[in-house]
């Protein structure tokens, strides 16, 4: 861990960790996790679960549409809210070096954050494989 900073309801800290793409020598990144307690998750959930829900109410208005969306709206708030409410440790930025193509870079990373994980270079589009850096 790189930093600590802690309030009541999140903890947000780096994380080093290693990239490996086809060649030989892997690169290095770091990863910004925010960890949220359960009342922040909680929270979070909800107005993901409450946005969808209001488009359901708004696509009731929609002719023939609201076949569909009201209890797609309805079943992807529900989704939205279970995931949410499950994910303890996610990134909030990734950063790190293409080992192919040597581009610094910032990497797309949403949802929750565990290693092994798969990245894309944006410059080469090669994929990447990140992993924990081994301490030695």
């Amino acid at each position: 861990m790189v930093e600590h900073v802690s309030d009541r309801r999140a903890t947000v800290w780096s994380e080093p960790f290693s990239i490996s793409g086809y060649g030989p020598t892997p690169s290095n990144g770091t990863a910004t996790l925010i960890s949220l307690d359960r009342s922040a998750r909680l929270q979070r959930a909800g107005v993901a679960l409450g946005t969808a829900w209001l488009a359901a109410v708004v696509s009731i208005l929609i002719p023939v549409a609201h076949f569909l969306l009201v209890p797609g709206f309805v079943v992807i708030g529900i989704v939205f809210f279970v995931v949410r409410l499950r994910t303890p440790t996610r990134a909030t930025m990734v950063q790190g070096t293409c080992p192919d193509c040597g581009e610094a870079q910032e990497f797309d990373a949403s949802g929750p954050w565990h290693l092994p994980r798969q990245l894309a270079c944006r410059l080469c589009h090669r994929t990447l494989t990140a992993t924990t850096v081994r301490r030695t």
